[in-house]
């Protein structure tokens, strides 16, 4: 059997690939590592190894590493620190209540003693 691709001519396969690649552009932007880096806030070697071994989304193009903007998106959901609310109530909490001396500040003169040189 033979596929429907076999039959076209040269000139047809030309036209179908330049409308695939007309309809590719408009869709959507690819960035190269180092302009996705600038997009996330984050440096380009981290971005590259998080693709690489850390299973970041991404699109490769031969030796080439690309990111679309729904990938820089989801990046920096996987990333994003969530607030702790256990750390929180404590800076809540220092801030309520004002703190009691307890003697081991730093020293002032009415609290330095000296002895006599005997």
């Amino acid at each position: 059997m033979t596929s429907p691709e076999t039959k076209r001519t040269g000139a047809e396969r030309e036209a179908m690939i330049d409308a695939a690649v007309r309809a590719l552009a408009q869709g959507e932007v690819t960035l190269d590592p180092g302009e996705a880096a600038r997009v996330i806030g984050c440096g380009e070697r981290w971005l590259r190894d998080g693709a690489n071994q850390h299973g970041f989304p991404h699109h490769r193009f031969g030796k080439f590493l690309r990111f679309s903007l729904q990938d820089c998106r989801e990046i920096r959901e996987m990333n994003a620190e969530k607030g702790r609310p256990s750390a929180l109530a404590k800076a809540r909490r220092r801030k309520a209540t004002p703190r009691k001396p307890t003697g081991s500040g730093p020293a002032t003169s009415a609290t330095v003693r000296f002895k006599p040189a005997a």
